[in-house]
Order: C-alpha cells, then structure tokens, then sequence
C-alpha cells in the first residue's frame, strides 16, 4: 500500500495516460481481431475512415514503454513487482486456460499446456515477455541516462530515434531488420523507448522555466518577486529562455502535432497503396509508416506523454476514478491477449461496424472499445479480489529473495562501489 504522501506525489497524469493508452489499444483490437476493419470492395470509405482510428491509436504501444522509463527513473527499482506481474499473468493464462478446456469444453492444441503454463518464456503475451527483460536491466539504463548531462540525453534520444526509427524505414520496404527490431515487437525496441522516456523526464524536469516559478510560488515566494529576480538577472533569463526548447512547449502544440503525424500516417497509406496498385497492379508498401518503428508513430507517443504528464487531475472525483482504474489497466490487456478469449471469443466479434456507414462505424469502434475495456475490468475486479485474500506480494517477495540469493554478495560489491564512486 503506498502512503499518503506518496499518493499526493504521484502524477495522476501519467496514471490517466496508462488508461488511454489501454483504450486505445482497445481499439486496435475491435479493429484488428475484432475484424471491425474488414475491407469490403464497394465500401471502401469505411474501411479509410475506420483506419485513421487504428492510426491515431498505434501509437498507443510506444506510449506504455516510454512511460516506463519515464516513471522508473525517478523509482526504486524493487525486483518483487516484475514477480507480482508474472503471478497475474500466470492466474490468466493458466487460469484462464483451465477454465476454457473444463467450463466450455473447448479444444487443447498442441502447444496450449505450454502456452498457460510458461506464458512468458512462449510469449503468449508479447509484450510482457519484452518488458521481462527490459526490467531486468532497467537499473543499469537509468544509471546510463543519469550518467550524462542535459546535451548527452538530448544526443542519446535523437540518435535513438534516428538509428532505430528513421534509418530503419527503408530496410523495412524490403522486409529486413538490420537492426533486429522486429517492428516494435522485441525487448530492444521496448528498450529504446524505456531510455526515450527517462531522457524526456529528466530533461523536463531540469530547467524548467514554468516548475521553477511553480516550485518558487509553493515555497512561499509571490510571481512579482520571480520576475522582479528575472529582471535583475538578465543572462539567467536568457538561459531561461534557451532552456524552453522542444520539449517545453505547449501542450496545444503537442496535441497539433500529433493530429499531424497521425494525418501523415493515414494519408501515406492511401496514396502509396493507390499508387503502386496502378503501378504493380497490387497495394504495397502500405505499412512504411504504419509500424511501432515508424517515425511518425513514436512522435505520437512522445506527444501523448508531453500532454498528459502536464495534465492537472483537480476534482476528488475523476482523481478517485483514475485510482481505480490505473491498476487495473494492464490487465484489460492481459484478458484480451488470453489464447482462448483472443480466438474465441474477440476474434470476428466486431465484424458488424464495417458494413456501417463511415460516421457509424467510427462512432460504433469507440463505444466496442469502451465496452471492451469495461468488461476486461471487470473480469480483472475477481482477480484482484483473489490477490487480496492470498498473500500475493509476500509470496512475490519470497520467491525474488530464493531467486536472487545466488547474486546477493554481488549486489552487496555493487552497492560498495556505488557509496565509493559517491
């Protein structure tokens, strides 16, 4: 249980950004799986309309290893909490599984016991098998980002962004992947943007010009003083002023930007496939840009963690529901990837919308997806009454401590070496 004031130091932004993103991955389930995106020959405007949805929700992937590392270099890395991530994946997988095979009788495949019973090592939930070894190396990550000064975490991310971004595009028409990224389905890409994420937090929360004057308004200090001080020191205000960069732009800026490079997306995609099924009599190149590698998806998810780590949560009642609902956000994600409700039951559900008119169909993917979300947490609320009754994080904690024994004199050398280098 966190305490009060851990609670008050918590950015419900961050929090309220974890449930969007999970909505949005929602939607790429009721369009993908879901098959709402079905593309009929003569119904060609809902297909496009449907997809810019999928589109301005891709990012949304991105968004949720950028925050990782956003929040994790500023926390106390405790090896107990990726234990407790295993236990709820393994109670939906295994769980899951049992009660698909004894309850409704459905078929075992060859690989299933395999699949509930080592679900990340099978990577029954891809994502969670990736971020296994991101976590695993997360405290050597922050000690690189912290290591290097603002101009080293600016260079850091660019060329991130560059070397695993941009200069992977063309690789990508022909179908390789020089640098093993797999699209975005790997620990390296989770990894780049675990680093992206901590240089973000580090950089704007140094030299911030507004949380300066907002941490010298709570101490006590009135505005007309800091500007009084500003104009007394005119070079500083000038630092101030450089130090107002990219990252310290509005959020309105923000927010245009991401609405571009979503159109950007959107509309390559058309074009290039219109272009080459005249050309080569076949749509190709459609996915340039439509990857979690693509430039213009990881700009999304990097406006999306500017905007809502700003955000100020005020109301005792969206704040409660933000509490409520951030931890179970991941879980939404694990119901939905489950073996049997992804092929039983979320496969083809949304089939219907596509038949849809444009604006229907668009309409009828959010309210699926919110629908989704809702159900998916309310599976998770029996779960998490289960994890209440049942010494979860004692056990969690127990089995980290027997597996992290054979390293304890090496963690004790590391910690003699940190307090010297101190």
């Amino acid at each position: 249980m966190r305490t009060g004031r851990e609670r008050q130091q918590r950015n419900l932004g961050i929090d309220l950004l974890r449930i969007f993103c999970m909505f949005l991955i929602c939607i790429l389930h009721v369009c993908g799986q879901g098959r709402a995106m079905v593309r009929y020959v003569e119904r060609e405007e809902v297909w496009y309309s449907v997809y810019i949805l999928e589109t301005a929700a891709y990012c949304a992937v991105n968004t949720y290893g950028m925050i990782s590392g956003y929040v994790g270099i500023r926390s106390v890395h405790r090896p107990s909490r990726i234990v407790e991530l295993w236990l709820r994946v393994f109670w939906y997988s295994a769980l899951g599984t049992l009660i698909a095979v004894a309850v409704f009788h459905l078929p075992v495949e060859s690989d299933t016991l395999y699949k509930a019973l080592f679900p990340t090592m099978w990577k029954t939930y891809w994502y969670f098998s990736s971020y296994v070894g991101v976590f695993v190396v997360e405290p050597y990550l922050n000690r690189l980002v912290k290591s290097l000064g603002s101009a080293g975490k600016k260079k850091l991310a660019i060329t991130l962004f560059l070397l695993c971004s941009v200069f992977t595009m063309v690789p990508r028409i022909a179908n390789k992947d020089f640098l093993g990224i797999s699209a975005g389905y790997s620990f390296l890409w989770l990894s780049v943007m675990y680093i992206i994420g901590a240089c973000v937090r580090e950089l704007t929360d140094q030299n911030h010009p507004e949380r300066q004057k907002q941490e010298r308004s709570e101490s006590g200090g009135a505005e007309r003083s800091i500007t009084e001080t500003e104009a007394a020191a005119g070079v500083k205000g000038q630092v101030s002023e450089k130090n107002a960069d990219f990252l310290h732009r509005s959020g309105a800026f923000y927010a245009m930007l991401y609405i571009i490079c979503v159109l950007t997306t959107w509309i390559s995609k058309i074009l290039i496939e219109n272009w080459t099924t005249s050309v080569y009599g076949e749509a190709r190149y459609g996915r340039l840009l439509f990857s979690y590698a693509s430039p213009t998806i990881v700009i999304c998810a990097f406006c999306l963690l500017m905007i809502f780590s700003r955000l100020k949560c005020r109301g005792r009642v969206l704040r409660g529901l933000i509490r409520f609902f951030s931890p179970l956000a991941f879980s939404v994600y694990l119901v939905q990837l489950q073996p049997y409700f992804w092929e039983y039951v979320l496969a083809g559900r949304y089939q219907f919308i596509a038949k849809l008119g444009p604006a229907a169909a668009c309409l009828m993917v959010l309210v699926m997806a919110a629908a989704l979300y809702l159900e998916c947490t309310a599976v998770d609320l029996v779960r998490m009454a289960a994890f209440r009754l049942l010494p979860i994080r004692r056990v969690a904690q127990v089995i980290t401590d027997f597996a992290l024994r054979p390293f304890a004199g090496l963690t004790e050398q590391e910690n003699r070496e940190a307090s010297g280098d101190a």
